[in-house]
């Protein structure tokens, strides 16, 4: 994945303060600390943006960061990678929450290849050809971007007709304030009738945030009956439909089993070892 300019520095100055120890040296208690920062590319190239702006402004992670990725109360959460994008996205014209889940999962990516290096191990998998578990060692820096090609129409919405029950729809990406609906969401759970489980909604609830019409309909509570009901083939082919078309990073990774030798494609996983490598999973 690439990054279009070099760190450049931002200054960061510090307040000007009593020196309550005299015998430190002033010119170290009142000074201008530097840090890093990056313009990150962003897959989206802007088209969604009022400013249409492709690259967005991210510092380097510090040991302000730390305080974020190891804070209980983030953890229990759920919240932390949010928080951690909202400190370290510094943009004058453009929020965290305010980008796209693939523009958002870039600057993630960014930021742990820049905090944590490039290597990442994401526990145990399994070989889909011998069945046994290894532990592979994944270069980020081999995940390339996969660029907007498919322009929006002037709402920034999408077509899309469902194979079964050919209903035209219009749907769009989701952001970081959706993303934010649906962690909360998803901690909800209900009882479906019949069954004594309690499952989570967090599927449906991605639909109702996406899908914007129905054919021809914008009534929320009619989109929300239509998502209800849809078939699991329509589903699973809109979903698809949506991940091909999306921006962001193409998570797609050829990996090798230590094992057997067998190669093979697929997703990465992200796990906790994502900012956490010494997690136990």
């Amino acid at each position: 994945m690439e990054e279009t300019k070099k760190p450049t520095e931002d200054k960061i100055v510090l307040g000007k303060k009593k020196n309550a120890n005299p015998e430190i040296p002033a010119e170290f208690i009142d000074q201008e600390f530097k840090v890093l920062t990056d313009d990150v590319e962003l897959p989206s190239l802007g088209t969604f943006y009022p400013t249409g702006q492709k690259t967005v402004k991210v510092k380097y992670l510090t040991a302000e960061e730390d305080d974020i990725l190891f804070s209980p109360e983030l953890l229990k959460s759920g919240k932390v990678l949010d928080a951690l994008l909202q400190i370290a996205v510094v943009d004058p014209t453009l929020t965290a929450e305010d980008m796209l889940v693939g523009d958002r999962n870039t600057v993630l990516i960014h930021l742990r290849k820049n905090g944590l290096g490039n290597m990442y191990n994401p526990g145990l998998l399994q070989c889909p050809s011998c069945k046994e578990e290894y532990d592979p060692d994944i270069d980020l820096n081999k995940l390339k971007l996969k660029y907007l090609e498919d322009k929006p129409n002037e709402n920034g919405e999408y077509d899309f007709t469902m194979p079964l029950m050919k209903s035209k729809i219009k749907f769009r990406f989701l952001n970081g304030h959706d993303e934010n609906k649906l962690m909360k969401s998803g901690k909800s759970t209900t009882k479906k009738k019949g069954s004594s489980y309690k499952i989570s909604k967090i599927v449906t609830e991605r639909y109702r945030l996406q899908i914007m019409e129905v054919d021809g309909n914008r009534d929320k509570i009619y989109i929300s009956r239509f998502v209800s009901a849809m078939p699991m083939k329509d589903s699973l082919t809109f979903r698809e439909y949506v991940r091909l078309v999306s921006p962001g990073v193409d998570f797609n990774y050829s990996f090798e089993c230590k094992n057997c030798g067998h190669v093979y494609e697929d997703d990465v996983p992200l796990t906790p070892k994502l900012f956490y490598p010494n997690a136990d999973i």
